[in-house]
């Protein structure tokens, strides 16, 4: 990951587990293509898609997602501005006393 840019490469023929989070995140892929499965429930199956660049997906809270680059891919994983936010003031105020 690019601290510059927050966007993660992933390079061909190796997948990678998105954990499940707490809230709802935005999978945006930025340049080339990712196969991307997301976990189901007992009422609606796993899935499996085809992201291009320019194209993004929402992640439910609690979902899992695997992801492989075809051949190679960026992505960004977003998070809602409110829940950075308030993350970020948490941390100002614990590590840096404001």
């Amino acid at each position: 990951m690019s601290d510059a840019q927050s966007t993660w490469h992933l390079d061909g023929g190796r997948a990678l587990t998105l954990a499940a989070g707490a809230e709802a995140r935005r999978l945006a892929v930025a340049r080339g293509r990712v196969w991307l499965t997301l976990s189901g429930t007992a009422a609606e199956p796993a899935q499996d898609q085809w992201l291009e660049a320019g194209e993004a997906v929402a992640l439910a809270p609690g979902q899992t997602a695997v992801l492989e680059g075809w051949p190679a891919a960026d992505f960004q994983l977003l998070v809602p501005p409110a829940s950075a936010g308030a993350r970020r003031g948490l941390l100002g105020r614990r590590f840096f006393g404001r």
